[in-house]
């Protein structure tokens, strides 16, 4: 029985170790953009994507923003501008 409970102790540390490496969506690493690129996510409330609760862009079209609520649903547009 101790050996069991050594095993599962190990495997819920293991897990908990992982949750914390491993963010959700909201930390994910972000894709690079190249000269004239940007990224902008759109969060949404939940799968069907009719209510957007958060947003955030980076790159060199326009300026760079966060803000609302991230969430586990939400759309990655790349956009490019003009000349460079």
């Amino acid at each position: 029985m101790r050996v069991r409970r050594v095993a599962r102790s190990a495997a819920i540390v293991a897990l908990l170790a992982l949750a914390v490496i491993l963010p959700g969506s909201a930390a994910q690493a972000n894709p690079p953009v190249g000269p004239g690129q940007s990224v902008t996510y759109t969060y949404y409330q939940d799968a069907a994507h009719t209510v957007t609760v958060g947003g955030y862009s980076y790159g060199s079209c326009g300026t760079n923003f966060r803000w609302g609520t991230t969430t586990a649903y939400y759309t990655i547009r790349y956009v490019t501008c003009g000349g460079q």
